[in-house]
Parts: C-alpha cells; structure tokens; sequence
C-alpha cells in the first residue's frame, strides 16, 4: 500500500475524551486519503429518522423501514451517502476491499425498490480533511488506527460497531486514550 493511501480502508477511532467535540466517540471508515486530503463517514452514529422517509423526500417509491441512518458526518450533510459493496455499480468511488461509496440516484432507486442486490448503509454527511490535516491529527495520537472489515460495516446495529471491533482487536477501544498502541497495518 503506498503511503499516499496509508489510511484508506482503515476505521480510524477519535481518541480526545472532550464530550462537546464533534468526533467524540466517532468510528469513522476512511474512502480516500491522498496529498490532497481525506473523506471518510461516521460508521457508528445514526439519525432517528427512517429511510422510508429518506426515500419520500426522494420522491422514491418504498416500503423500506430500516432505521440506521448514518450521521457520516459535518460535511454536506444534507446530501445522502451510500456505503456498498457492490463493486459493479456506476458513479461509485471504489476502496480495494470492496467497499463503495456513491450518491447515485440509480443505486437509491434501486435500494427503495428493493432490487439492489448488495449490502449497504446510508449517511447524511460525509468526513473530510484538508491536506495534511488528517495526517497531523492522527500523529497528535488523536486518532486510533484500527483494521476494517465489511462484516464489521453491514453486520448489526451501527450503535454497536465500537463493542464490534473492541471484540474484534482484543481491547476496549473506547478506553484508550491519545495512546501510542500500534496497531496492524
């Protein structure tokens, strides 16, 4: 992996214990990171609001009444995000593991139809990072640098996704705090 795309399919987990931090308590999963910045989305924090209603505001016919909206994060949050694993799908930004990310409405439609045949999650907002920002943060130890999976993504309510990958690397993620534990890479 080169280092320009170091953090890509990675969670990284926000480790500053300040409650009024926008972050505090953030799983994000990282999609991009180059010279030129980073995007990401909050994996584990949702909106009480229900897709079906998502989809009404869409004008997209549906009978969908799943309630794990993503708060991804303070960027563009109004604009809806889906996270898939459908690596055939147009107009998708494509991780190496085959996690997607997209806006299309061809893949909204066809997720409020029912006909959409892969995993995903939808977020309202996306994560972002001006060049270098992302980098400075993680080696101020604010960040946790953490492996990723799709299980971990789809599986379950997105509340539980800390106790998920805490299970996952063997400690309490939500425990540590500006830490200098090394993760694997």
């Amino acid at each position: 992996m080169s280092e320009e795309n170091f953090f890509v399919n990675k969670f990284l987990y926000f480790q500053e214990k300040n409650q009024d931090d926008y972050f505090f308590n953030s799983l994000v999963y990282i999609f991009e990171h180059n010279k030129d910045g980073a995007l990401g989305v909050v994996m584990n924090k949702t909106i009480p609001i229900s897709e079906n209603i998502i989809f009404k505001s869409l004008k997209i016919e549906t009978e969908i009444e799943r309630k794990h909206l993503l708060n991804g994060g303070p960027v563009d949050i109004n604009k809806l995000f889906v996270i898939h694993d459908l690596v055939d799908q147009k107009e998708s930004l494509i991780v190496d593991n085959g996690l997607s990310l997209t806006t299309s409405m061809d893949v909204l439609e066809q997720i409020g139809r029912g006909e959409f045949k892969g995993n995903y999650r939808l977020a309202l907002g996306y994560c972002g990072w001006d060049a270098g920002q992302l980098d400075y943060e993680i080696s101020r130890n604010s960040w946790l640098i953490l492996e990723a999976s799709k299980k971990a993504i789809f599986d379950g309510d997105p509340k539980d996704l800390v106790k998920k990958v805490s299970h996952e690397v063997g400690y309490d993620i939500d425990k540590i705090q500006n830490s200098e534990i090394i993760t694997k890479h």
